[in-house]
């Protein structure tokens, strides 16, 4: 199952380096690895971003293997404070799981979309061990090529590898 949050005028395309492009969920859904993988997709939205997001879900409708995708509409006085994603996203997902074993499926989380803030609390939830969530991150196709990465791929978010990464940064910090 997918996890996503809509955002405001970046979907299903968006403009980079003046054309129009694929959005971060076209990538993931049509164009990736990705493409018919999931069974379900719950795409979470704000109020001020429904149309977008309904514009979004006819577009995957029309793509080879579609995906079966929900729109879900949190509440938020203000979609960039982290204290408020992270308590509207817990009731969200309680609640999906009293009404549908949620959390008995395996999760998915595209991490591109949505407000910065949103992309943080779910890198939050998972190098805090609170959710068990798999992240996905998409890349222009553009940049994919020219790095050699794929145009979707899972986010490992190892802490003991990055920690090693950090090593002698950490380890050059002043004492307090």
């Amino acid at each position: 199952m997918l996890l996503s949050w809509s955002g405001l005028g970046r979907e299903p395309y968006t403009f980079r380096s003046g054309q129009s492009v694929p959005g971060a969920h076209l990538q993931l859904l049509r164009d990736s690895e990705y493409a018919g993988c999931f069974d379900q997709h719950l795409l979470l939205a704000v109020p001020e971003t429904l149309a977008d997001s309904e514009r979004l879900v006819r577009e995957l409708m029309a793509i080879p293997k579609p995906v079966h995708t929900e729109i879900k509409v949190l509440r938020l006085a203000n979609p960039t404070d982290h204290r408020e994603i992270a308590y509207a996203l817990v009731r969200f997902l309680e609640e999906a799981d009293r009404n549908s074993r949620l959390l008995d499926h395996e999760l998915f989380v595209l991490l591109n979309t949505g407000t910065p803030q949103m992309q943080t609390v779910w890198v939050t939830l998972v190098t805090q061990g609170l959710c068990d969530l798999r992240i996905i991150q998409t890349s222009p196709a553009v940049l994919a090529q020219r790095s050699g990465s794929p145009v979707a791929q899972e986010l490992r978010l190892d802490m003991q590898g990055w920690a090693t990464m950090f090593r002698n940064i950490r380890e050059r910090r002043p004492e307090a």
